[in-house]
């Protein structure tokens, strides 16, 4: 049972990156209060181990029953990636009075603009953690995989509620900066993860 456990808990573990999801998440939520911060890390998290529960529990049948397969995750995740991290890329590059006309304002970011998509998935939940539930879900029990999943949650919850040390550390001009570079990153691996997935599709067809 602990062997067992431990050899779903580090594949979930390394594919929901929880390290590699905390400085996007820190640059989403800048603009929030703490409050908000709050709020999207629990409706992203909830909503993230709602959907891997799912997919342990049924996730071969829903994926056969409505004919997606993992590489169409794999490259729908990265298509919502890319726009992401193309974004970052341009923030604040355009003045204010260019990127909305003179009778608008800005509004404040809210915690379902981000929690759910892209937070809750593709980061989080993302195509990998998907498969990877699912075929722990085959291979080893249901149980297990359900309890390893519950574990990495708590401690991707765990890390993320203490971004507000790294937003002290680099300050607005830090977070700006790290937002063009993580943009670039971004842009990347969400090219690599459509390149993957037609990979994928070509080699079973």
């Amino acid at each position: 049972m602990p062997t067992d456990l431990l050899l779903a808990l580090v594949p979930i573990f390394v594919v929901v990156d929880p390290f590699g999801t905390l400085p996007l998440y820190v640059i989403m939520t800048h603009n929030m209060t703490k409050e908000g911060r709050r709020k999207t890390l629990y409706y992203g998290i909830t909503f993230a181990t709602v959907l891997l529960l799912v997919f342990a529990l049924a996730g071969k049948i829903i994926l056969d029953y409505l004919t997606i397969s993992i590489d169409a995750l794999r490259i729908t995740g990265g298509l919502l990636l890319a726009i992401i991290g193309v974004s970052m890329l341009y923030e604040g590059d355009m003045p204010r009075s260019r990127r909305r006309g003179p009778e608008e304002t800005q509004q404040p970011e809210t915690p379902e603009d981000v929690a759910f998509v892209p937070l809750g998935t593709p980061l989080i939940a993302g195509p990998g953690a998907i498969s990877v539930v699912i075929v722990h879900a085959g291979t080893t029990s249901i149980p297990i995989t359900i309890l390893a999943l519950l574990i990495v949650m708590l401690l991707t919850a765990a890390l993320l509620i203490r971004s507000d040390v790294v937003f002290r550390l680099l300050g607005n001009a830090g977070t700006r900066a790290l937002t063009r570079v993580l943009g670039l990153i971004t842009a990347a691996y969400a090219v690599q993860m459509v390149l993957d997935g037609i990979r994928g599709y070509v080699t079973t067809v």
